[in-house]
This record gives structure tokens, sequence and C-alpha cells, in this order.
């Protein structure tokens, strides 16, 4: 934002982080440091650094490579959320499970497209993170 033309005022940059922040689900970390948060968090911290500047398009190239499968659904969710809300949002994987969050997939082989279609069952991250939930709760209790 400090490189923003026209400049932003401090309030607004202030403003405009908060509600990124809020928007990934980090509103009450925003006192916190990088080395405060979990890899989680800051992968969180990194698409709101994104989305501060509110752009039509969010390019993430492996947004999930290093977390669990609990931080990497609520990534997607996140993920589709802001497609929900408008953005375009285009993600490089190679997690095959990952791919099924989005709409479309376009699949790529020595920088050649080789296939470029819908998702045909297409995960819905809440749903997913609710059964995650309940079937961690199911092994908990179980004897």
């Amino acid at each position: 934002m400090l490189y923003s033309r026209p400049g932003i005022r401090g309030r607004e940059q202030q403003e405009r982080a908060e509600k990124a922040l809020d928007l990934v689900g980090l509103g009450d970390r925003l006192d916190h440091h990088p080395s405060q948060l979990s890899g989680g968090q800051q992968q969180r911290v990194a698409i709101a650094r994104a989305l501060v500047n509110q752009p039509k398009l969010l390019l993430a190239d492996e947004p999930t490579g290093n977390l669990d499968t609990h931080t990497s659904i609520e990534i997607m969710g996140i993920f589709q959320d802001l497609n929900r809300r408008g953005m375009t949002v285009v993600m490089v994987t190679h997690e095959l499970d990952i791919a099924r969050y989005a709409m479309r997939t376009v699949v790529m082989r020595d920088g050649r497209i080789v296939s470029d279609q819908p998702v045909i069952s297409r995960l819905n991250a809440v749903e997913e993170l609710n059964e995650l939930v309940r079937q961690q709760q199911a092994v908990q209790l179980a004897p």
C-alpha cells in the first residue's frame, strides 16, 4: 500500500489491513509477530497481504504445500469464499485432492495445456471441514 498511486492514507491502510485479516479469520491476531503464528496462520497473513489492495485476481502458488489437512481445507474455504464474492482465484497445486476445491482444472505438462475442464465432483470446504472435525471427534471417542 505504501507504493500505491494515488497514495493511501495511514488510517485507510490500517482499516484495509484489519479488514483483510478479518476476512482470513485472523482479526484477533492483529498484534502478533510472525514468530507467534502457526504455519497456517502465516499462510493466511500472506493471503491477507495479497487482498489489501482489493485485487480482481488472486494468484496462489502451492498455497497448501506445507500445511496439515485441516488448515489446507480452511485455506480452500477462504478461496471459495473470495470466489463467491467475485474474485478470480488462480491456484497452482500438485495435490489432486486440493484441486477438487476449484471450479475448473487446467492440467499442464512440459509447459503445454493437456486438459482444461470443469471439476465434476467439486468439494465444498465448509462441508469437508465439518466432516473432518466429526471424524476426528469419532476417533477420540473410540475406546
